[in-house]
C-alpha cells in the first residue's frame, strides 16, 4: 500500500499492525504506548525502515518524530513530554563491550517501565536481540522487525508477531538459534527513503534534541556518537583508580589458607554477596563471549531465501 504524502510503499499487513499499535498509544482510557523492536546489522536498513515507519506514525496522528543516538537524552525526554514518536537508533551495538551494553539495557528497561502512561510510540533499533533483557524483547514489545539483506538489496524484512517472541528467543536460549524463518510469517521490503533527496528533510525529524535537522545534521551527529563509543569503557582513574589498587593490595596481601567465601571476603574487606556478585558478572561475561562466537557462525541466517 502507498502511503503518506512521500508516496512509499509499506506491506498492507504490515499496515494493519501499525494501526493496531497507535490505536493502542492514542486510547484516552487505556493510557498505553506501543514499542517496536527494529533488529539487524548496521547496514541492513534499521534507521530507514523506523523513519519510514515513524513517518506513517506521524501522518495518522500529528506527532513529532524524534530520534536519539544517547540513550540518556532519550530516557530524559522520554519521561518528561508525551505522546511522541521516539527512535533509539544506537549505532555500534556490535562494538560496545558487555558492561556498556548492559548499562544501556538497564536504561532501556528504566524508559520502558517509567512511560507506559506517557502513550510514546516507541521504535527502538537494536543488533542481535539475544542481547538485550528479556523485558525488552519479550514483555513489552508489540512486535519485532528483522532487518536483512539478499543479493545485496537492503531493506528486506520478517516480521515477527507478539505471540512467537517468546518462542523466537527461548529458542535461542536453548539451542543457540535465530529461527527467523520459523517465527516469521510476513515477509517484504522497505524503500530507501534516505536516499531520496530532500526526503529526510520533509520528515521534520529531531535528532538528539535538535529541532528540524537535515541529512547533514543526522550523519554529523551519528558520527559523533560512534566516536563516543567506547569512552564509558575506559581504564578507572581518580578514585576508582585508587580503590583498584587497594583491592589488589588487599589480595596481594591476604593470608592462606583460605577455606570458604567467607574467609575470602573478610580478607578483602568486603561482604560474600559482593563476590557472589562478580562471580554472576564473570559468567555473564564468558557466555556472552560464547554468544558472539555462535553469531560469527550464525550469519548465514540473515540470508533468508
Amino acid at each position: 500500500m502507498v502511503v503518506t504524502d512521500l508516496q512509499y510503499h509499506i506491506e498492507t499487513k504490515l499496515i494493519k499492525k501499525l494501526d493496531l499499535m497507535i490505536n493502542r498509544c492514542e486510547r484516552i482510557k487505556s493510557k498505553q504506548d506501543a514499542l517496536l523492536n527494529i533488529e539487524g546489522k548496521e547496514g541492513h536498513g534499521k534507521t530507514n525502515t523506523s523513519l519510514a515507519i515513524a513517518y506513517y506514525v506521524k501522518s495518522k496522528t500529528g506527532r513529532n518524530i524524534n530520534l536519539f543516538f544517547d540513550s540518556d537524552k532519550m530516557l530524559n525526554f522520554a519521561k518528561t513530554t508525551e505522546k511522541q514518536i521516539i527512535i533509539w537508533d544506537e549505532p555500534g551495538l556490535d562494538a560496545l563491550s558487555v558492561d556498556i551494553l548492559k548499562k544501556k539495557s538497564k536504561n532501556l528497561i528504566k524508559l520502558l517501565m517509567l512511560c507506559r502512561k506517557k502513550r510514546h510510540f516507541i521504535i527502538l533499533n537494536i543488533t542481535y536481540f539475544h542481547k538485550f533483557q528479556e523485558y525488552i524483547i519479550v514483555d513489552r514489545a508489540l512486535g519485532m522487525i528483522h532487518m536483512y539483506m539478499r543479493d545485496e538489496e537492503v531493506g528486506r524484512f520478517v516480521y515477527i508477531r507478539q505471540k512467537f517472541l517468546e518462542a523466537l528467543y527461548n529458542t535461542y536460549r536453548s539451542k543457540k538459534k535465530r529461527d527467523y524463518k520459523k517465527y516469521g510469517r510476513l515477509r517484504g521490503n522497505f524503500p530507501e527513503l534516505l536516499e531520496r533527496p530532500g526526503y529526510f528533510e520533509h520528515m521534520d525529524v529531531t535528532v538528539d534534541g535538535k529541532q528540524h535537522a537535515t541529512l547533514i545534521d543526522y550523519n554529523l551527529l551519528k558520527d559523533k556518537a560512534i566516536e563516543s563509543i567506547g569512552e564509558d569503557d575506559k581504564k578507572p582513574d581518580g578514585k576508582d583508580k585508587k580503590a583498584l589498587i587497594k583491592l589488589r593490595w588487599k589480595i596481594a596481601t591476604i593470608r592462606f589458607p583460605i577455606t570458604t567465601m567467607e574467609t575470602l571476603a573478610a580478607g578483602l574487606g568486603i561482604k560474600s554477596n559482593r563476590l557472589r556478585e562478580w562471580r554472576v558478572a564473570g559468567k555473564y561475561e564468558e557466555d556472552s563471549k560464547k554468544d558472539a562466537k555462535f553469531d560469527e557462525k550464525d550469519d548465514e541466517i540473515d540470508d533468508l531465501p
